[in-house]
C-alpha cells in the first residue's frame, strides 16, 4: 500500500513506525523543510507540501492531528492516528476531552487505576503516542486517552468510557467557527453504544447538550453538583463519601471538579476509596498547571505557562484571594477575553501584564471594562516583559503567570514558555 504520513511531528513520527512495514511504501509531507525524516524515506516537504494531495496516487493518506486539511477536495481516504488506534486496540479506553482540565484528569484517573492495581496505559498529549503503545496493551488493561478537538474532529469510533469536561470557546484558529468545535468534542459521544458509560460536567451547558448525543445506557455527571460531587467539605461519588477535600493539594475549584469527574471515569474499575485517598493526598498537579515555584519576600509565584485560553487563565485567578501580579498574552487564536476581564474586574489585581500578539487587545478590552492596572508591554525580550510586572508585586501577593494564549511566535510550545519564566523568577 502507498501510505502518506502528512505531518511528521509526535505524532507523524508516531504513525509512520506503525505503518512501516513491508508490504507498505511510506511518503512523508511536511511543511517544514528542516523536518528530521529517517533514512531511505521519501518526502514531500515546503509550503505546498500538502497541496494536490491525489496527484501523488497514494493509497491512504494519514493526517497529524493538528493538520487541517480541506476534506471536501480530496478522494484519497483519509485516516488519523487516532482513528487507527481504535480500530486496533484491544482493552477499553476511557477518553477525556474538554477545554481545559484534560492532562490532570487523565493524569488523576491513571493513577488512581494504578493505585487499585489496574494495568492502565496513559496516552495522548499528556503520554506517549497511542500508537507507540499498542503492542504493550493486553485485553484487560485500561487505556487512559486525552483526547483534543483535532483527534475528535474525524474519529469513527468512541471510547467505551467518554468523559467531556468543561467546553468554552478555544481553537478558533482552527476550526471554521464555535460551532465546527463543539460538534469536534461531539464525537467523543456519538459513536457511543448502549453498553459504554457517558460522563459530562453538570455544571456546563456545552457538555450537558454533547452528551446528549451517547445512546450509553450509563449515563452519569459530575461537578458541583450530579453524581460525582462536593458536599461539606467531602467528596461524594454515588452516595458514599470518599474522601475529604482536606486532604486535596492541588489548588482551585477547578480541580476539585477536575477529581469529581476524574472519580467517575474510574469508578466503574474500581470504587477503592483508600486508593482514591492515597493519590489525592499525594498528587501535586503537572507541570506548569498553576504550578508553585518557589516563594521569595513573601510572595508566591506560580507559573500556569499551560493556560493557552482563556478559560485556563479564569481557573488559575479565581483560584486566589489575595492581590494578584498576572501575565497575559500569546499567539492569537480568536478567542473573546470578556469572561477573563469580568473575572478580573471582580478580583484583587494589583497590576496586569499583556504582551506579544494579543497583548494590545486584550490591554484595551481590559480598558473598555474599567480595568485601568494594565500595561501593555511591546518588548519581544521575555526576561523584560517579566521583570516590569515583578516590580508591581508586594509581600503577600501571588504572582501568576497564566497567559490565557497560546506560546507560538515567542515560544515553540508551552514548556519553553514556562521554563524560560522560572528561569527569569529563579535568578
Amino acid at each position: 500500500m502507498k501510505i502518506a504520513i502528512l505531518g511528521f511531528g509526535k505524532e507523524g513520527q508516531s504513525a509512520f513506525r506503525f505503518f512501516n512495514k513491508p508490504e507498505n511504501e511510506i511518503f512523508v509531507h511536511d511543511n517544514d523543510l528542516n523536518a528530521e525524516l529517517p533514512e531511505d524515506v521519501e518526502f514531500v516537504l515546503g509550503e505546498n507540501a500538502f497541496n494536490n494531495l491525489d496527484s501523488y496516487g497514494y493509497d491512504l493518506l494519514v493526517r497529524s492531528p493538528g493538520l487541517r486539511l480541506i476534506e471536501e477536495t480530496i478522494n484519497t481516504p483519509i485516516t488519523t492516528p487516532t482513528n487507527e488506534f481504535f480500530k486496533n486496540c484491544k482493552a477499553d479506553i476511557i477518553g477525556v476531552t474538554g477545554t481545559k482540565g484534560k492532562g490532570t484528569t487523565c493524569t488523576l484517573i491513571s493513577e488512581i487505576l494504578i493505585e487499585s492495581g489496574r494495568k492502565t496505559h496513559l496516552v495522548g498529549n499528556i503520554g506517549a503516542p497511542a500508537l507507540d503503545e499498542l503492542d504493550s496493551i493486553e485485553k484487560n488493561d485500561i487505556v487512559v486517552y486525552e483526547m483534543s478537538s483535532f483527534q475528535l474532529y474525524d474519529i469513527q469510533k468512541s471510547p467505551h468510557v467518554a468523559v467531556c469536561l468543561m467546553v468554552t470557546e478555544d481553537h478558533l484558529d482552527w476550526h471554521k467557527n464555535l460551532h465546527e468545535y463543539h460538534e469536534a468534542k461531539r464525537n467523543i459521544f456519538s459513536h457511543q453504544k448502549e453498553n459504554d458509560i457517558a460522563i459530562f460536567f453538570a455544571d456546563n451547558l456545552v457538555s450537558i447538550d454533547l452528551a446528549k448525543s451517547s445512546k450509553a445506557t450509563q449515563k452519569y455527571s459530575y461537578g458541583l453538583s450530579g453524581d460525582v460531587y462536593i458536599k461539606d467539605n467531602n467528596i461524594i461519588a454515588f452516595d458514599k463519601i470518599v474522601a475529604s477535600t482536606n486532604i486535596v493539594k492541588l489548588p482551585g475549584v477547578h480541580n476539585l471538579e477536575n477529581i469529581c469527574a476524574a472519580i467517575a471515569a474510574s469508578w466503574n474499575y474500581t470504587k477503592d476509596t483508600e486508593s482514591i485517598k492515597k493519590v489525592l493526598s499525594s498528587f501535586n498537579g503537572l507541570p506548569y498547571h498553576i504550578e508553585h515555584v518557589l516563594t521569595r519576600n513573601n510572595i508566591d509565584y506560580y507559573n500556569d505557562s499551560f493556560s493557552t485560553n482563556p478559560s485556563a487563565a479564569i481557573a488559575a485567578i479565581e483560584s486566589f484571594d489575595r492581590p494578584q501580579v498576572i501575565f497575559l498574552g500569546g499567539f492569537d487564536k480568536n478567542v473573546n477575553f470578556n469572561q477573563l476581564a469580568e473575572v478580573i474586574k471582580k478580583h484583587k489585581i494589583r497590576k496586569i501584564i499583556t504582551f506579544a500578539q494579543t497583548g494590545e487587545r486584550i490591554k484595551n478590552i481590559l480598558l473598555d471594562h474599567g480595568i485601568e492596572a494594565v500595561e501593555y508591554n511591546s518588548s519581544n525580550s521575555f526576561k523584560e516583559i517579566i521583570n516590569s510586572g515583578l516590580k508591581s508585586a508586594k509581600s503577600g501577593d501571588v504572582v501568576l503567570f497564566s497567559p490565557a494564549c497560546a506560546s507560538f511566535g515567542m515560544f515553540t510550545d508551552y514548556k519553553s514558555r514556562g521554563e524560560k519564566f522560572n528561569q527569569i523568577i529563579m535568578s
